[in-house]
């Protein structure tokens, strides 16, 4: 495909602003947006019988990413329809430990908000509760996770209150078209965020015998992940992302994506955060030469992202005869490299700690 011309590509990578409704009057409201979708109603193209069949194949999660100088906290509440999953893992980056509380569930036992509005994604496994209440018109989301222990299992206590205002922090959402025409909706957003995780004791016997790690503006970024695809089958994408403080105290983090909606240049979710600006980026491909566990490499065809990602901390989910239904790779490890930010300054992002995927799915 060839490059487009530089004023192509800015236009390209214009954020409008949002639609009220993802769908309305008959069809999507195909774009990139620099602020919430209020209702992300991507069923509401269909009804009845067709409704409850592409209801089942519409795959939701909302998930973030928490980050501060020694830590790593991924949590997800996944709805997959045929299975789901609540998480929480807290890696150590400096020593490559990582701490699960994750159970595959039902579908029932997860509800997943449709738009940030006052609304609430939550799921529960086992003694592990996480929860995710949105209140974008306040520009507050706020993180509550939980697990007592028993059998084996520590017990946790995550709370973390992120900032998101229009004057905080800058958002990335999408309404982006599959080749069949099926959506891709999603809103990302890099934050200020205060919180504490509570490891080894919660409620009442908190201040004895836990391990207190706390995650203070100054050193932490959180990164909000709301999402709703209509993939194709096989679903399949690659992605990485990183996050961190730089030493000006800058938020800096980025998002980078390989999936498969159409016209790419025009449609991707490839980003760049400093503080409260957003970066669009022009599309990227992975290459992992020396198979998932290796160092992977992120470029693009413009020359303003070259990225290295080496997973230091394995994380992967294999379901089906030869991993046939599933096989997902989400290791967690360094980034280095730079990006070229919209006025052309080239961003290190060395140092950044954050994870990757790469994701084949036939549930």
């Amino acid at each position: 495909m060839a490059t487009p011309a530089p004023e192509r590509r800015s236009n390209l990578r214009r954020r409008e602003p949002a639609p009220h409704e993802a769908f309305a009057d008959g069809e999507y409201r195909w774009g990139t947006f620099d602020g919430p979708i209020a209702n992300a109603n991507l069923l509401d193209r269909w009804s009845g019988p067709a409704r409850r069949f592409h209801g089942s194949r519409l795959k939701e999660w909302q998930a973030f990413q928490l980050v501060n100088d020694r830590y790593f906290v991924l949590g997800a509440v996944y709805d997959a329809k045929l299975l789901g999953l609540v998480q929480i893992v807290v890696v150590d980056s400096t020593t490559g430990e990582a701490r699960r509380w994750e159970h595959r569930v039902p579908s029932s036992r997860l509800s997943v908000a449709r738009g940030l509005d006052g609304t609430v994604s939550t799921g529960r496994g086992g003694s592990l509760r996480v929860t995710v209440r949105n209140d974008v018109a306040d520009g507050r989301l706020a993180i509550v996770a939980e697990d007592r222990g028993g059998k084996g299992v520590a017990p946790m206590e995550l709370v973390a209150t992120g900032r998101f205002g229009r004057d905080d922090a800058a958002h990335l959402v999408i309404c982006h078209p599959f080749p069949d025409g099926t959506p891709l909706y999603s809103h990302k957003c890099a934050m200020p965020v205060t919180g504490t995780l509570r490891l080894g004791a919660v409620g009442d016997d908190a201040e004895t015998g836990s391990t207190i790690i706390r995650f203070d503006e100054a050193s932490s970024v959180l990164i909000l992940d709301d999402h709703k695809g209509h993939y194709p089958s096989p679903m399949a994408y690659d992605w990485v992302t990183g996050a961190r403080r730089d030493p000006d105290g800058r938020l800096l983090a980025f998002n980078l994506t390989d999936n498969q909606v159409r016209d790419p240049d025009t449609f991707n979710e490839c980003a760049l955060w400093i503080d409260t600006a957003l970066h669009r980026l022009p599309p990227v491909r992975f290459e992992r030469p020396g198979g998932v566990h290796q160092p992977w490499r992120v470029r693009d065809a413009e020359g303003r992202v070259d990225v290295t990602f080496e997973p230091t901390v394995r994380n992967e989910q294999h379901i089906g005869p030869r991993s046939a239904l599933a096989d997902y790779y989400g290791p967690f490890g360094w980034c280095s490299g730079t990006i070229v930010d919209n006025d052309g300054a080239p961003v290190s992002v060395d140092e950044c700690f954050g994870m990757g995927e790469q994701k084949f799915i036939r549930l």
